[in-house]
């Protein structure tokens, strides 16, 4: 009888510690951060009372860069399949590169003096992050220049 009651107990306290753990989707957060962390990135959420529509449920991710000149900071907004701009000089092609080759699920960029700031909705993919990551690059590799 004693036997059982230890059995049920630890049932028990197994099942508790199993709904403590992270699994799905929070679990491949958890990793999908983590490898932004190790590429540099900073994962901020935004205040609920900042968020914008179209940047519900986003979470940004900022990468720090070498200071650029207040006139080569921008900031654009993804409108459907278009990018509209925010701030900024619309016309700069090195800037038209990076937004082309943004993962579609990035709803804003933020180029400040130093960083870059953007707002997505994670994606089901580290796949994703790298192609962020990649679509970046000129971002550090002018501002290293």
């Amino acid at each position: 009888m004693t036997w059982a009651i230890v059995a049920i107990v630890a049932a028990i306290l197994v099942a508790n510690l199993f709904k403590l753990l992270p699994r799905g989707r929070m679990l491949h957060i958890q990793r999908l951060r983590e490898e932004a962390r190790k590429l540099g990135y900073r994962v901020e959420r935004q205040p609920e009372e900042e968020a914008e529509s179209l940047l519900e449920h986003c979470v940004g991710y900022r990468h720090s860069l070498e200071r650029c000149p207040v006139p080569k900071e921008f900031s654009c907004e993804r409108d459907g399949l278009e990018w509209r701009w925010l701030l900024g000089d619309p016309d700069v092609a090195r800037v038209q590169s990076v937004l082309d080759a943004l993962p579609g699920g990035i709803k804003r960029i933020d180029r400040q003096s130093f960083s870059v700031l953007v707002y997505w909705i994670e994606p089901d993919s580290i796949d994703t992050l790298l192609e962020l990551d990649q679509a970046l690059a000129p971002l550090r590799q002018s501002s290293a220049g």
